[in-house]
């Protein structure tokens, strides 16, 4: 069997059309059909019944079940090329989500120089939901996560290093920047201005904000912390950030929240369960485990 094979196929399933996926390759039509039939062969069985008194492809059962494994197996073959491809030239994609990145990489870029490996890390900056799908898509080796609960994925394997709550952020002109913690159902009429959806703070609050039963009126998203906290400093809306966030800003005001139970900022280490470490990334795995004090 050949990978080429599963990819025409694949395409012929999305595009429902044997010219349209023979110019997507750049190949003519008798290459896809040929492929196909080979497919049909080595697997003995039809996967596809062409109808052209209606111009139509119709799946099989067997092709279905071709279609969600092949779609697996190319997934899995483009993982193991670009983990390849970073192995054969030494370098090592370290996902960091921009709070972490902040509060925990600075001594670990200091072990890292010290040892002689800073050069071979490129660090990929996301939230921290699309920074996971990135891991286990093969595109970032090792990443830094935070969760709003302990992380449980078949493919990942995941370890715990710290714990942090949440505070609320105003600005130092608001009416509650004289109080040390509120509820946070006293912030119901508020306006917020929060982190995009692939950061784990929208887990958090959405449960907060579920026990308290009402829906945050959201103004305002980003991904910038920075930006996130000006908009605030000038008085724009609230926002709802890990305690780890606090750039101690004199125009900006942190407050604790009273309330039980409440969510926390789980941070971890992460990295695909099926991937085989290399002696870099070993090291790697050493640093980050000594500097984050396991």
């Amino acid at each position: 069997m050949y990978i080429r094979d599963l990819e025409y196929y694949q395409q012929i399933i999305l595009q429902k059309n044997f010219s349209k996926v023979a110019n997507f390759f750049h190949v003519s039509q008798p290459t896809i059909s040929t492929a196909i039939k080979r497919l049909e062969e080595e697997l003995n069985t039809q996967l596809i019944i062409r109808d052209h008194s209606h111009n139509e492809l119709i799946l099989t059962l067997s092709g279905e079940q071709l279609y969600r494994h092949a779609t697996q197996i190319l997934n899995e073959w483009a993982v193991t090329k670009a983990e390849i491809d970073r192995l054969n030239n030494e370098q090592i994609v370290l996902g960091l989500p921009p709070i972490i990145q902040n509060y925990y990489f600075t001594n670990i870029a200091q072990t890292l120089r010290e040892r002689g490996m800073l050069k071979s890390i490129t660090t990929v900056e996301g939230g921290s939901n699309d920074l996971r799908k990135s891991l286990q898509r093969g595109e970032v080796d090792i990443a830094l996560l935070g969760s709003a609960e302990p992380m449980a994925y078949k493919s990942l394997l995941t370890e715990e290093f710290d714990r942090h709550s949440y505070q609320i952020f105003v600005s130092k002109k608001h009416p509650l920047a004289a109080k040390k913690a509120i509820k946070f159902s006293e912030l119901r009429h508020e306006p917020f201005i929060l982190f995009t959806t692939s950061f784990v703070h929208t887990q958090a609050i959405n449960k907060l904000a579920s026990r308290n039963h009402f829906h945050p009126n959201v103004i305002f998203r980003s991904s910038d912390v920075n930006f996130i906290m000006n908009m605030v400093a000038n008085g724009l809306g609230v926002t709802f950030l890990t305690g780890i966030t606090n750039q101690h800003r004199s125009d900006v005001v942190a407050i604790d929240l009273l309330d039980t139970d409440q969510p926390s900022f789980i941070t971890s280490i992460a990295y695909r369960s099926g991937h085989v470490l290399t002696p870099v990334q070993q090291k790697l795995l050493g640093i980050l485990y000594e500097s984050l004090e396991y």
